[in-house]
This record gives C-alpha cells, sequence and structure tokens, in this order.
C-alpha cells in the first residue's frame, strides 16, 4: 500500500466528515489526497479549459479557493503550466503528469512541498499497520514511532492515533484480559471480538512476524497459490487461515488433487476499496460501465472487450445516441470524453486515460466465462453518479441526490475543451 494510495482514499473519507479537530489535523495528508485525485482524472487530457477542470475540482469536493490551490502545487510540482488571463482568472491548462505507476511514487515529493509533519506521517504508518493486520496497541504505536519522519516525535503516534479512531479508521477493542488491539474495522469485518482474539493468539504463538510476512505477500498477490508462498513456512499459514487471518480457497482438479489459493480480507489491498494497481478507482469504473452497456443499455454492447480493445487501440470508439447519456460518471473521472458522431445526434467515447482501459481490459477478459456478469451489473444500472465506496463506508447522514440542472451543467463543461483531440477518426 503506497502513501498515495493512503492519501488518495483518506481524502475521500475525510470528505463526509464535519470540519472539527481530528479532520484539521490531517489537512496536509488531506489536501495531498485531493491533489492525487485531481491529477488522476486530468492525466491523458494534454488541454483542458477553465470549466472542464472547475467540473472535475467539484466533482471531487473542491470549491473555489481549494482547487486554486491544488492548481497552483501542481504547478509548483511541474505537473500543469495554467493560461491565466489579464485578471489572473484561470483560462485552460496543459497537463504534463506523470504515468500512473510515476504518480503513485510521487507521495515523498509532494509531501515534502506541503510540509506534511511527524502527526500526519504516523497517522500514514499506523492506518497501514492495523490494515495489514489487527495489532496490539503497543506493536501499532511502535510502527508509528519508526517511520520515516516520525522518529523524535512519540506523542506524534499517540496524537494519530486519537484522530484516525475519531474518524473512524481505527477501532481499538479491549481484550478480556485488559490488552488492547488496534485494527481498521473497513477491512477487518469480523467483529471486535475475533478479531481481538485472532490478533492475541499471533501475539501469544509468537507469529506475528510471520503472519505479517504471509499477509503482505498475498496482499501483493491475491489468489496466492499455496505451494508459491516464500514468506514463510506451511505451518504458519495454517495458523493464519484457522484465525481468519488469511482465507484459503482450495479447488479439486479433474485428477482428484488439491490446489490451496490465499486471499486476505482486503483483498483489494487498501482500506478503502481501491483495486490492486488502481490506486484512483478508475479501473473499477470502467469495467462496471461496460458491464453496464452489454446488460443494461438500450443498445446494448455485446462484446465489452472488443470495444474498449477498439477504444484503447484507435483512441474513440462506438457512434450511437445513448452514449452521449450512458457514460457520465466516466467523462467526470476524466477516463473519456464524449464527442460528437457523424451524424447528429449520434456520439462517440474519446479515451483520455489509456492506461485505466488497458488494466480494465485485462480484468474483462479474466471475467470471461466466470457466469457473474449480471450479478455484478445490478448495483451497477444506474450510472448517473458514482461514489466512491470509502465515502459511502464514511458518511454520516443522508445527502441528497445531485440536482439535475447542476448535473447537465458539470457534464456540459467537462466536454468543453479549446482542442479536437479526435483520434483514428473524421473530424
Amino acid at each position: 500500500m503506497t502513501d498515495t494510495e493512503l492519501a488518495l482514499g483518506l481524502s475521500r473519507h475525510l470528505s463526509v466528515y464535519q470540519m472539527g479537530p481530528e479532520r484539521a489535523a490531517l489537512e496536509q495528508l488531506e489536501f495531498a489526497g485531493w491533489t492525487f485525485d485531481v491529477a488522476f482524472r486530468l492525466q491523458g487530457s494534454t488541454t483542458s479549459s477553465a470549466g472542464r477542470v472547475k467540473a472535475i475540482g467539484l466533482d471531487v469536493g473542491l470549491g473555489t479557493r481549494n482547487l486554486r490551490d491544488v492548481i497552483s502545487t501542481m504547478e509548483a510540482l511541474g505537473w500543469i503550466t495554467a493560461v491565466r488571463d489579464k485578471d489572473g482568472q484561470l483560462v485552460s491548462i496543459t497537463e504534463s503528469i506523470p504515468a500512473a505507476g510515476d504518480l503513485i511514487l510521487a507521495a515523498p515529493k509532494l509531501f515534502n512541498v506541503l510540509m506534511v509533519g511527524p502527526v500526519e506521517r504516523a497517522a500514514l504508518a499506523l492506518l497501514r499497520a492495523t490494515t495489514l493486520q489487527p495489532l496490539l496497541e503497543q506493536d501499532a504505536l511502535q510502527s508509528a514511532v519508526t517511520a520515516e519522519g516520525v522518529q523524535g516525535h512519540d506523542q506524534a503516534a499517540e496524537d494519530a492515533l486519537r484522530h484516525l479512531t475519531h474518524t473512524g479508521l481505527i477501532r481499538r477493542v479491549v481484550a478480556d484480559d485488559g490488552r488492547e488491539v488496534l485494527y481498521n474495522p473497513n477491512v477487518w469485518t469480523q467483529g471486535d471480538d475475533s478479531v481481538a482474539k485472532a490478533a492475541l493468539r499471533a501475539v501469544d504463538a509468537r507469529a506475528t512476524v510471520e503472519v505479517t510476512a504471509l499477509l503482505e505477500e498475498v496482499a501483493l498477490n491475491p489468489g496466492l497459490p499455496e505451494s508459491h508462498v516464500q514468506s514463510t513456512e506451511a505451518k504458519w499459514v495454517d495458523f493464519a487461515v484457522s484465525q481468519n487471518l488469511v482465507q484459503r480457497s482450495v479447488i479439486q482438479t479433474s485428477e482428484d488433487a488439491e490446489r490451496g489459493f490465499l486471499f486476505t480480507p482486503h483483498v483489494r489491498r487498501d482500506p478503502f476499496g481501491g483495486t490492486a494497481g488502481d490506486a484512483s478507482g478508475h479501473v473499477r469504473q470502467l469495467v462496471g460501465s461496460m458491464i453496464y452497456a452489454a446488460t443494461f443499455a438500450k443498445y446494448k454492447l455485446h462484446s465489452p472487450e472488443v470495444f474498449l480493445r477498439a477504444l484503447i487501440n484507435r483512441g474513440v470508439a462506438g457512434h450511437t445516441s445513448n452514449v452521449g447519456t450512458d457514460y457520465p460518471m466516466l467523462e467526470k473521472a476524466g477516463v473519456v470524453k464524449v464527442v460528437q458522431g457523424y451524424e447528429a445526434g449520434k456520439y462517440r467515447l474519446q479515451l483520455l486515460q489509456q492506461e485505466v482501459a488497458q488494466d480494465a481490459l485485462q480484468m474483462l477478459d479474466a471475467r470471461e466465462g466466470t457466469g457473474t456478469e449480471k450479478a455484478d451489473a445490478a448495483a451497477l444500472r444506474a450510472q448517473r453518479s458514482y461514489r466512491h465506496v470509502e465515502q459511502e463506508r464514511a458518511r454520516l447522514a443522508l445527502t441528497s441526490d445531485v440536482d439535475k440542472v447542476e448535473e447537465a451543467r458539470l457534464i456540459a463543461a467537462l466536454r468543453e475543451v479549446p482542442v479536437n483531440r479526435m483520434m483514428g477518426g473524421r473530424k
């Protein structure tokens, strides 16, 4: 789990909390998350109008002032070049944002620019440790005080723990013997008693180091064949499975041989539900959109894999009326842009983030023949808006539906760009 994934997920989680001391104490991490969120959405778009940038900012949850600060930070990092009029108002931006892999590794540079302090760095360390596995409080705090940028600031770890507990990212449970266990309740959902007992048994069996190594290996390789485990011995795999710290799926072959495949409760690797290698969450969105198109759209997409492959190879794909209405969540994410087709009332999709589409294609190819498409798509049939899973989990109160007039205005702004980047087709 990278610092970029943690900061991005943390900012989305905190967005549904009222501003208070605990949220304010994590302000620079939240700002870093905003910066990454906007960067992922702008990546690959080359030049965007002020209207499109503002629409993306609003979808992230940024007002004018916060968006302006994010743009200034991205300028300082050399990720964008902004054009402003004589009054200093934004006209357009041209992006030179690093590729997704490099962007994920850019957290240390961004944290230095933002002067992220010991408390926030300790918060990242605590969140990472308690997401990986439930830990005794002293072990979790030790992982924080030894983290980079926290050494010599022991109180920072205590403060960070208080902030994360208040915002629902760490849960504290007192075991029967008085020992306190910390864990991320968004990942470890078995209940206080079960989680605490598993953590204490690992400590008492002196297995914490072995289980940690196993969890790290499996989290990086969901579905890891048990016979391929390199981090520990078979007895510790059995122990982790018995305590529900690792989950084993067994497949029996036609020759009656059994093969075990290992998963962690956080199959998607991070505490906010993002898929492995999908820090922005956009791959998941694109896959869901393709499933929707194949299942519920008026003019069904008979082969999402073929369509997505064409979109990757040619840069544009599709030529139907419903393309203009069915993909607003992907537009707001900056993955695609809807452009005019060859005829009135017909639209095409233009790809803006090729790496996202390539990862989505891999997931779609892996899904072929699983028989789960219709069940998964049932939860995705309304594509007007998309709420990141961390926001839904952290939501404290009911929210009203997006105003349809405002929604139409945002989509119009997203489609407004100063240059025509049609690829592989007629203008």
